[in-house]
């Protein structure tokens, strides 16, 4: 497998163990074998006695011999097709599908034929074994996530002691049975382990604790789940078989759930030499594993933190784009920036509003000018407009005025407020989330290499012991038998050194709180970016609808008075009969709305963008936020954090389940050399509890 094989459980009781009936209905049992063929599993040689591929029914399965003990095993497979997927719903109502009568079939004409110890299986084959287990309280049952029985199949007086099921932490199946209040229909005890990780990817590999495309004992990779991107800091794996979760007695390699006490063994040198050697191969090589996956955790936020720049400044370009996108007119193009471009083009607006000027003027000077024949019929008359023009022009300047202040403001919101969202945390760090992850993992760095310095000596003190008892006893008997004068010199065990968990004021809300300070900061974000740009957007839209409006009443008093004049009157009517002169006027006029109608249209435009960023700056926000949530710490970094401290938190419990079991066995003993021992123990287990508790405050859940 992907990490140890060879344990203590092993070396003391070479039966066909929970582990092995995992692993064959996780593993072997989906991969097709031939008859006579031979499995490696644990270290341990099963051959396949007899296979059972063709069943009407689709109920599949083997039957295996432990080469060593002779032992005889079913090993039937779970959902692989759609009629198992039925068979699966089925099991949700009272009428057993007749797969499970099968199952039990196979079993009687193999127990016949071979005497069958042990049966296993996996999912709907969790079902398959169940049933037979009900049958025949005799044969021992071993469950990976196990399928529910149809219900009245259980009896809910009876405790089923010959069948165990084992839950993957992370499985859906289970989970939705213990949900929906159905776990009573899945016979004998129930135990959690710690296998797998909480991503949906890889839901299929949870729930049947392996990965089938790796190999376990043929040369394969192993079985891990990959993380990160190769390359990138952060890449690793985490090992995820489910029999390596599976924690037994160090002496009895019987699985230690269920809260109870292991029978107590003998302390004698050969259990000690046995407990020395389990916590070099099971305790020291598994917490190293977790020096690995929180070394990864630590990369990866150390990656994050060189990059506060580069993070600050992708999410400035954002906003900025964002800012531009929502107006949605080009002329606000660089508006958080310069805003040279709308600049420039209320420069264009006050240049047509010179020319509209002039051709005013013109048009007065033609007003004056009637034909002489005419004229001492006309009273001199003027379009009189000087005023609004001037009023229209020193509107337009105070536009721009405003313009700068937009792009001054939100320049300060790029500058000063991007960078504010990242602020915060218990030491007010410059990146918050990094710099409380970047502080909790400082801590967290020398309390495990402390944990795994105790260990290490505490393996030391155990195999020093063990030696010690061992010479002292062996001197002894020599010296009774009077071959020696007595006990000569004496083995040295290392001496306890003290090691004392540093505490974390850090990460009090686990990876939650960047969440929290994502809502918080935002909030905050949101709030004062509001308060800096709308009352700039009500000072630009009231200069824009002043400039519409003086416009408007220009464009009426030039077509006003040129009404008046050649259509309101007898003399003006006779001049446009007889002369050119209205013809004159109309052009003329024409020549002054025009400019006077591009500059109103464009002030249009420039209000309707401005009202545009109104109305839409807070969708702008809710879009933003997502950018902002990913700047404040990479989203996949993120989870791939939360995913390694998931899994060293799951291997240190795991250790702590193993301890509490050695501290069980160390205790009421008098040696001094044994209460020694129990006293280190505890000490180990008790900082590995405050180490676990530290790990956990880098998960989400």
């Amino acid at each position: 497998m992907g990490v140890s094989t060879s344990t203590s459980e092993d070396m003391i009781k070479p039966v066909t163990s929970d582990r092995d009936l995992v692993e064959l209905s996780g593993y072997s049992a989906y991969l097709k074998h031939e008859l006579r063929s031979t499995l490696t599993v644990n270290g341990k040689d099963f051959v396949v006695k007899d296979v059972n591929y063709d069943d009407p029914t689709g109920m599949d399965a083997i039957t295996v011999q432990n080469i060593e003990t002779k032992e005889y095993t079913i090993v039937y497979t779970g959902t692989g097709d759609k009629q198992d997927v039925i068979t699966d719903a089925k099991l949700l109502g009272d009428i057993p599908p007749v797969q499970l009568e099968h199952a039990v079939d196979y079993y009687n004409e193999m127990d016949e034929k071979y005497g069958i110890s042990s049966v296993s299986g996996n999912s709907l084959a969790g079902a398959y074994t169940n049933t037979v287990a009900i049958k025949n309280p005799d044969v021992k049952a071993v469950n990976l996530n196990p399928a529910l029985l149809p219900e009245g199949m259980v009896d809910p007086n009876k405790t089923y002691d010959n069948i165990t099921n084992y839950f993957s932490k992370y499985d859906v199946l289970t989970k939705t049975e213990v949900s929906l209040n159905l776990g009573d229909r899945i016979p004998g005890k129930h135990y959690e382990i710690n296998n797998g990780v909480p991503e949906f990817s890889h839901l299929p590999t949870n729930h049947t604790g392996y990965k089938k495309t790796t190999g376990i004992s043929s040369g394969g990779e192993g079985q891990f789940y990959t993380i990160g991107v190769k390359g990138q800091p952060g890449f690793g794996k985490i090992y995820m078989a489910a029999d390596e979760h599976i924690v037994t007695s160090i002496w009895s390699g019987m699985p230690l759930y269920g809260g109870g006490q292991t029978e107590r063994i003998d302390i004698n040198p050969e259990n000690l030499h046995l407990l020395a050697t389990a916590l070099e191969d099971r305790v020291i090589h598994k917490v190293s594993l977790v020096q690995d996956y929180l070394g990864n955790s630590t990369d990866i936020v150390e990656h994050e933190g060189n990059h506060f720049t580069t993070r600050v400044s992708q999410l400035q370009e954002i906003f900025k784009d964002a800012f531009e996108a929502t107006i949605g007119d080009p002329l606000f193009n660089g508006i958080a920036t310069s805003g040279y471009i709308l600049q420039t083009h209320i420069d264009g607006l006050i240049s047509l509003l010179h020319v509209a000027e002039e051709q005013c003027r013109f048009l007065n000077g033609i007003l004056n000018s009637p034909p002489a024949e005419l004229l001492e019929h006309i009273a001199s008359t003027n379009v009189s407009v000087e005023s609004l023009f001037g009023e229209a022009r020193s509107y337009l300047y105070s536009l721009k005025d405003k313009v700068s202040e937009l792009t001054s403001a939100t320049g300060h919101i790029i500058t000063d407020k991007i960078p504010e969202l990242f602020e915060g945390g218990k030491e007010l760090f410059i990146d918050a989330v990094v710099g409380e992850l970047q502080a909790h993992y400082q801590i967290i760095d020398g309390n495990k290499d402390k944990v795994l310095h105790q260990l290490t000596e505490y393996q030391r003190q155990v195999h020093d012991i063990a030696s010690a008892f061992e010479s002292e006893d062996q001197g002894l008997g020599q010296a009774i038998e009077g071959k020696t004068g007595g006990i000569e010199g004496g083995v040295k065990v290392q001496p306890t050194n003290v090691y004392t968990i540093a505490e974390s004021p850090y990460m009090l809300e686990r990876m939650r709180m960047k969440d929290i300070h994502l809502d918080a900061a935002f909030g905050a974000f949101a709030g004062s970016t509001h308060g800096i740009l709308f009352p700039i957007f009500n000072g630009l839209k009231w200069f824009l609808t002043i400039i519409e409006n003086t416009l408007e009443i220009l464009s009426s008093t030039v077509k006003g008075a040129t009404k008046l004049l050649l259509h309101g009157s007898l003399p003006g009517t006779l001049i446009s009969i007889f002369t050119d002169f209205d013809d004159k006027v109309k052009s003329s006029v024409a020549s002054t709305l025009q400019p006077l109608d591009e500059v109103a249209a464009n002030i249009e435009g420039i209000r309707k963008g401005v009202d545009s960023l109104m109305i839409r700056y807070p969708v702008l926000l809710t879009n933003l936020k997502p950018y902002v949530d990913n700047a404040l710490f990479h989203d996949s970094g993120y989870q791939n954090v939360h995913l390694y401290n998931v899994a060293a938190m799951s291997i240190i419990e795991e250790m702590e389940l193993l301890f509490t079991d050695i501290v069980h066995q160390l205790s009421d003993h008098k040696a001094d050399a044994v209460v020694a021992l129990r006293k280190v123990s505890e000490s180990v287990l008790g900082n590995m509890n405050l180490l676990n508790q530290q790990v956990n405050r880098g998960t989400m859940s």
